[in-house]
């Protein structure tokens, strides 16, 4: 993606295309989430300085888009009215990932083979880190839904705590409970939003588990999303209340990951920080 953007005239790394990565292990209320979001106020307001006062579009992927939507709410009105241009957000976690839950469950090594990486070391680790717990999907968004199935009985968002001290994760509920209060997803962010996504890809979604519970790889049933994020939740970007376009690809290059490299997408993003030049001269 980047490599794409810096081919645009009067664009350069550093100046007017700048990275703000950010410790995806640690929510935005946390510690370190805070820093970052002081960290991140003070590089908007370089770049505008350093780019003759101009606002600066935002650009997230992933889950950077929570962090971004926490960001802005901590933000004044005011503030956003004079350093942000407007806010690009693809392929957002806005309603969380069903394979958080079989991350959380059974572990993730992301194709990884079991000789080379055991799922089931890496679920300590995963376990351990609040942001898995924030991805997993919201009972508001989801409802009813069930996500395990295990035993004759389903775990639906409702049940997480319930789940997670069932698979002997005692720890769980209280990480649950340390990033109830931040949110995914907020309709009413006070800047303009434009969204893109992928969407029609075999997208975890639900899990039946057997014998050797919750140590054994579920059968995964699979739904609708972009490989990673379910079509619900990236759909939620809709639902913004100053959404000014709404772009979703498909087939070739639409997943969760692929999205950044396809040619179309990087038109768009380079089309739209051209458009909001002009608007800004």
């Amino acid at each position: 993606m980047t490599d794409g953007l810096v081919k645009l005239p009067g664009y350069e790394r550093g100046v007017n295309i700048r990275g703000a990565p950010y410790d995806y292990r640690y929510p935005p209320k946390s510690s370190v989430g805070k820093r970052y979001m002081v960290a991140l106020k003070y590089l908007i307001q370089e770049t505008y300085e350093i780019n003759n006062q101009t606002p600066v579009v935002i650009l997230a992927h992933s889950m950077g888009n929570p962090y971004v939507i926490n960001f802005f709410k901590l933000m004044p009105q005011s503030w956003k009215d004079m350093y942000i241009d407007s806010y690009l957000a693809i392929a957002g976690v806005f309603g969380g990932s069903a394979k958080a839950i079989r991350t959380l469950t059974s572990g993730e090594t992301e194709g990884v083979p079991d000789l080379v990486l055991d799922p089931l070391i890496m679920r300590e680790v995963e376990r351990t880190a609040p942001t898995v717990y924030w991805l997993m999907p919201p009972p508001q968004v989801w409802g009813d839904t069930p996500f395990v199935f295990v035993n004759g009985r389903n775990y639906t968002a409702k049940q997480y705590s319930d789940m997670m001290l069932d698979q002997g994760n005692t720890k769980g509920p209280d990480l649950l409970n340390l990033i109830s209060d931040t949110p995914l997803f907020e309709a009413d962010i006070g800047v303009d939003v434009y969204c893109i996504h992928g969407a029609n890809n075999p997208t975890p979604y639900q899990f039946k588990y057997g014998k050797g519970y919750p140590d054994v790889d579920p059968s995964t049933i699979n739904g609708m999303g972009d490989g990673t994020v379910n079509q619900r939740s990236l759909e939620l970007c809709k639902k913004f209340k100053r959404l000014k376009d709404y772009k979703v690809v498909e087939g070739d290059l639409s997943t969760h990951l692929e999205i950044l490299q396809r040619e179309d997408v990087i038109k768009y993003v380079g089309d739209h920080l051209t458009r909001s030049e002009k608007l800004d001269s």
